[in-house]
């Protein structure tokens, strides 16, 4: 049975993380404000007929939006390590978030989606350097780690706590960026992944990717998950075959995530999207 409450905080905490006030999605949705904040408070459900229109400008599916899935419970592998005090991933900006700066740095009022944002250091980095930066991650605690660094840096960002996989994007972007968040898409979603993140950046615009590919001579990192697939060598470049490509490079790097001093082998790509 749908828990009228549990519904109505879900929305309350969607619709913040997007952005909106409760007048806005009453506008949306043709409804009054004070609907929506029947719903927000548990003592009203939205109308079927308006879940779909709701859920898709919340970013969300109508299952999540109705019973929570990933947005209510522990579902990153990394969320024990983001609850701790320190910072997981440091806060030392990517080498690819600075070549993105250095690229766009003559390019106003730039907007960029950062894929599997984590606890936040290239999305602050990017909204020092004047992006307005939409952040997605799945992870509460890491949610809560890029507000707090948002906060301490004085730079804001725009949260959107969701699941990469099935989220639908709804605005068009000057740069989508990922680094090392990737390898959680499915095998038989990427090819869809790759043509949605390519629609919704405008002409011009940049995507940046960094992900982790399978070499027989580098072994597997300590802390890889059971969820994280591998790609292989080449698989960026055909994605963006039809893109003018910038940069591309593979290598291997040192790495001491876990505590526990290994390798990757990884492959970056920097491509932009010109007028057919």
């Amino acid at each position: 049975m749908l828990n009228d409450n549990e519904i109505g905080q879900r929305i309350a905490l969607l619709r913040k993380e997007r952005g909106y006030t409760q007048e806005q999605i009453s506008f949306i949705l043709n409804v009054t404000p004070q609907a929506v904040s029947k719903w927000e408070k548990g003592n009203a459900l939205p109308d079927t007929s308006l879940l779909p229109l709701l859920a898709k400008t919340l970013g969300v599916s109508i299952d999540r939006l109705l019973t929570g899935g990933s947005i209510m419970e522990k579902t990153s592998p990394y969320d024990g390590e983001y609850k701790k005090q320190e910072y997981y991933w440091g806060l030392q900006h990517s080498l690819l978030a600075e070549q993105i700066v250095e690229i766009m740095q003559d390019v106003a009022n730039k907007r960029l989606l950062d894929i599997g944002s984590g606890e936040g250091r290239d999305a602050i980095y990017f909204a020092k350097c004047g992006f307005q930066v939409d952040a997605l991650e799945i992870s509460t605690p890491g949610i809560e780690k890029i507000r707090q660094y948002s906060q301490l840096s004085g730079y804001e960002v725009n949260i959107l706590h969701t699941d990469m996989i099935g989220y639908e994007l709804k605005a068009s972007y000057d740069v989508i960026y990922s680094h090392g968040s990737l390898q959680f898409l499915p095998l038989d979603q990427r090819q869809n992944h790759f043509e949605k993140y390519k629609r919704h950046t405008r002409v011009g615009g940049l995507n940046a990717h960094l992900i982790f590919v399978e070499k027989p001579f580098v072994k597997v990192a300590p802390d890889w998950e059971k969820g994280e697939l591998f790609y292989l060598s080449g698989d960026l470049a055909r994605y963006y075959h039809d893109w003018e490509i910038l940069r591309c490079e593979e290598q291997i790097i040192d790495c001491n995530s876990a505590g526990i001093p290994h390798q990757h082998a990884v492959y970056s790509i920097i491509a932009r999207k010109i007028e057919a």
